[in-house]
């Protein structure tokens, strides 16, 4: 009985409680907490204050935000997510002024991705306050490789987390991805900083691919401090993974250690050529100390230029330096070590010019292979000495190589006419027979006056591709040929075929070929020729361009993919002189057709500044539907600098947009123009903390340009410094030298001498010592002429270029050395880069007299963009020359 009445107590009780939590739900659904207020709103109430675009009413949130401190940092966190990129900006400025605080909520935002990313610019200025909860965040399966990540972000001032790493690092049983983050963080911090060389060294042997890839990179990243590392890098290079072994071989690259050339090496003759060619590169950065294995790799060059390609790359790459030692292999006994030393000076090309007296004494070698090639290099190294050639080349045309040589000598190759005008004739028996036409094309008009009455009779000529060969030959002529226009004009009316060829030749001939304007008028109803009969009407004569280039906006809007490419191909070409279809194009940016939108940007892009009329249509397509748009819109706005000035309000209204690509070219656009974007300085400044790197660079780079006076920026520019990203930091300093000279010398150095000296990628350390050059000439003198002196040889001509640029005013003794490194790259297939080496060289004006020849063969190059730049360097150079040439046009 007593149990029975206890178990009916004990359902009553249970009945009561749950009543209680029942009727506890229902109130709390109805009176939910009240909410902490600070100067009578909530912290949501003052977020949304934050984002609010009236800057007083956003600046009191946020001092209200900052003054809550930690409570306020979980709403602050959550702003950093939201789909509203200029609220993100703002809470990440405010979670930095709470400082030490701030920093676990927000290391704890890691467990997110997204989240994660989009707060790592947070945490790296929170430094130090950030780096203790990093550390204990290592510890964290969800945290702790992105927390090691953005340790490695913070690098040196986070060398209090070094013993955290290495235990991260060694510890096998936790994850991989955390484990090589740990790795990319220890190389990125450094020494001195603990025993992290040694703890790196001993994760090249790990069991997991990815931490010892990530362990060679690191060693790489600290350089010469980390050379005890040497032995286990060599090791390494034999490490059954391509990846790894590839790393090794740059990172022993970066060490600087000559005795890694032996090793290297060897590791050059991997069969694996990715390997190979990361062993070459790095032999080739070695510079002066790896220049114990020339010998081996002369061995290595000799046979056939399929097996010995890559040693005489390598040695080409070497430079001027080895000149000597291959001056002497061409005195040796074997033959094929001769050949080989001739092939790889005319790949050093103008630089090898010491060598020229020994490879005109070669031109008699008993080996008619050497011989060959001795021709053919003078012709790469100085075609004004190379007259004692032209014989053997044009007895060699059949030789791949020979018809460029000649193409090289120019003028003083007329002995050779007769035979190119033969290798303009199609031959059954030819092997590369379009190469060898194609060549003697060029070295015909390169000869110039003499070769005049044999390319005219080639007219004539009925078999296939010859009177086409010929004719173009015709149109390169410099100084232009009088007599050239009325043949072309004949073989017009008569080969219809080849209509566009004689058009293009009758243009190169510019207003001597006037008589041809009815012809080429003809041609305008031929779609297939009428871009090509355009250019050439525009110029012959310039007043023909407002009558005949609007056909070429009908044509780029073709359905018809060849049509439209040809037209856009011929408004590259006009350039300015395309200007009459401005107003054209100005319409078509409000066409519903997005990819006509496009188009319209693209072909305005090619016409240039001349496009101006077209600035209020360009304001408008800022707000367009399409990003696309808005961003292309934004970018040739930059052109027109202070004149787009009326663009500014809607480039500040870019900045909020959620597209990257929308919000970097605003805020570069906003520089371009200068002084006159005043009004988007603070919107500028807010950006210096955007999540995207392209976006924080923009803006701190403008910030300068804009407003010299602008003081308030300094702080901000200062923070930017410490930014994960080096173009960032690069951009603050710039942006500092102008507003606070001062502060750029005393903060700027250092970090600038510190990008200078690691492996970033390669245009950042050209323009920390760019920087260095101005705020500190001595330092960048000592710190990176060694390297610099190295990339004159470079493959990539970016490089080679770059490094010239620097040098000339660090070292004006080098000019010449600069001129002849320079005049070598010209032979780039890249146009945009032929373009930029002849407007340095143009920069050094009389002083590059010696490479004018090389300069002229530029003339005769039809890529958009080359030929104008050639003349302009000549102009700089030798203008009396230019005049010569009867070039006179810019």
């Amino acid at each position: 009985m007593k149990s029975a009445q206890r178990a009916v107590l004990f359902q009553g009780g249970l009945l009561v409680l749950a009543l209680l939590g029942l009727g506890y739900i229902a109130w709390q659904r109805y009176h939910p907490p009240v909410q902490p207020t600070y100067e009578g709103k909530t912290l949501d109430q003052w977020i949304a204050d934050l984002g609010d675009p009236d800057y007083p009413v956003s600046d009191h949130a946020a001092d209200v935000l900052a003054d809550a401190g930690v409570q306020a940092v979980p709403v602050l966190v959550e702003a950093c997510g939201q789909e509203d990129i200029r609220l993100h900006r703002r809470a990440a400025a405010v979670l930095i002024r709470i400082g030490t605080p701030a920093a676990s909520g927000v290391v704890d935002a890691l467990k997110n991705k997204f989240l994660g990313q989009r707060i790592e610019v947070v945490l790296v200025r929170l430094v130090p306050a950030a780096v203790p909860a990093l550390r204990e965040a290592l510890g964290d399966d969800k945290t702790g490789e992105a927390a090691a990540h953005v340790l490695g972000l913070i690098g040196p001032r986070a060398d209090d987390a070094v013993p955290d790493l290495i235990a991260l690092l060694q510890r096998k049983q936790s994850p991989t991805g955390p484990r090589s983050e740990a790795a990319f963080a220890l190389g990125h911090i450094g020494e001195p900083a603990g025993d992290i060389v040694k703890a790196l060294s001993a994760a090249l042997r790990d069991e997991k691919m990815e931490v010892r890839q990530q362990a060679a990179e690191a060693l790489g990243w600290i350089g010469p401090p980390a050379r005890p590392a040497v032995p286990a890098l060599i090791a390494t290079l034999k490490d059954d993974e391509s990846k790894v072994a590839r790393k090794a071989c740059q990172a022993l690259s970066f060490l600087g250690d000559s005795e890694s050339a032996p090793a290297l090496l060897t590791a050059f003759q991997d069969n694996r050529a990715e390997v190979a060619a990361e062993a070459g590169r790095a032999l080739w950065r070695l510079g002066p100390k790896a220049e114990q294995v020339v010998p081996s790799l002369l061995s290595m060059a000799q046979g056939s230029i399929a097996k010995s390609a890559h040693p005489r790359a390598l040695l080409a790459s070497f430079g001027p330096r080895i000149v000597g030692v291959l001056e002497k292999a061409l005195r040796d006994e074997k033959a094929e070590r001769r050949e080989a030393a001739a092939e790889v000076l005319g790949r050093i090309g103008p630089p090898a010019r010491a060598a020229v007296p020994s490879l005109v004494a070669a031109l008699k070698d008993k080996s008619s292979a050497v011989a060959l090639t001795a021709a053919m290099a003078l012709a790469q190294i100085d075609a004004t000495r190379a007259a004692a050639a032209v014989p053997l080349l044009a007895d060699s045309l059949d030789v791949p190589g020979a018809a460029v040589a000649l193409a090289n000598i120019g003028p003083d190759a007329r002995a050779a006419v007769p035979a190119l005008i033969a290798a303009l004739k199609p031959r059954k028996d030819a092997a590369n027979q379009e190469a060898l036409r194609a060549s003697a094309r060029v070295a015909l008009a390169r000869i110039g006056m003499p070769a005049v009455p044999a390319l005219i009779e080639a007219l004539k000529d009925k078999r296939e591709g010859v009177a086409p060969l010929a004719g173009e030959a015709l149109g390169w002529l410099l100084p232009p040929s009088k007599e050239a226009v009325p043949a072309l004009r004949e073989t017009l009316k008569n080969d219809r075929a080849h209509a566009a060829v004689y058009a293009h030749a009758l243009g190169q001939l510019g207003s001597l070929a006037r008589p041809a304007v009815p012809n080429l008028t003809d041609l305008l109803t031929d779609p297939a020729v009428r871009s090509e009969a355009v250019v050439a009407l525009v110029s012959i004569d310039a007043d023909q361009a407002p009558k005949v280039v609007p056909l070429l906006i009908k044509d780029a809007q073709a359905t018809d993919e060849k049509l439209r490419q040809a037209a856009m191909l011929a408004l590259a070409r006009l350039g300015p002189a395309a200007a009459p279809v401005v107003p054209s194009l100005a319409i078509l940016l409000k066409d519903p057709s997005v990819a006509l939108r496009k188009l319209s940007l693209v072909l305005l892009g090619e016409i240039g500044p001349a496009s101006r009329s077209a600035l209020p249509n360009l304001v408008a397509a800022l707000s367009d539907s399409d990003n696309g748009v808005r961003a292309g819109a934004a970018h040739l706005l930059e052109q027109f600098g202070p004149e787009a000035s009326e663009a500014v309000p809607a480039l500040i209204a870019n900045l909020r947009v959620a597209q990257m690509e929308v919000r970097a070219t605003a805020a570069s656009t906003l520089g371009h123009i200068g002084p006159g974007a005043k009004d988007a300085l603070r919107p500028l400044l807010e950006c210096v903390l955007d999540p995207d790197a392209n976006v924080r660079y923009a803006a701190t780079l403008s910030l300068g340009r804009i407003d010299p006076q602008f003081a308030k920026a300094v702080p901000a520019l200062r923070d930017a410094l410490r930014d994960s990203s080096p173009d960032v930091q690069l951009a603050a300093i710039d942006s500092l030298s102008h507003i606070d000279h001062a502060a750029a010398v005393k903060d700027g150095v250092p970090v600038l001498l510190a990008l200078n000296g690691k492996p970033e990628d390669l245009s950042v350390r050209f323009r920390a010592t760019d920087g260095l050059s101005e705020l500190a000439p001595e330092q960048a003198k000592k710190s990176a002429m060694p390297w610099l002196l190295i990339e004159l040889t470079d493959a990539d001509p970016s490089g080679v270029n770059y490094a010239a640029r620097l040098l000339a005013p660090m070292e004006p003794g080098l000019s010449r050395e600069l001129i002849l490194a320079l005049a070598g790259q010209l032979r780039t297939p890249f146009a945009d880069k032929r373009a930029a080496i002849l407007h340095t060289l143009g920069e050094f004006g009389p002083k590059a007299r010696e490479v004018v020849p090389d300069i002229e063969r530029m003339l005769y190059d039809g890529t958009p963009g080359v030929r104008p730049e050639a003349i302009r360097a000549l102009r700089a150079i030798h203008p009396a020359r230019l005049k010569d040439l009867g070039v006179d046009q810019p």
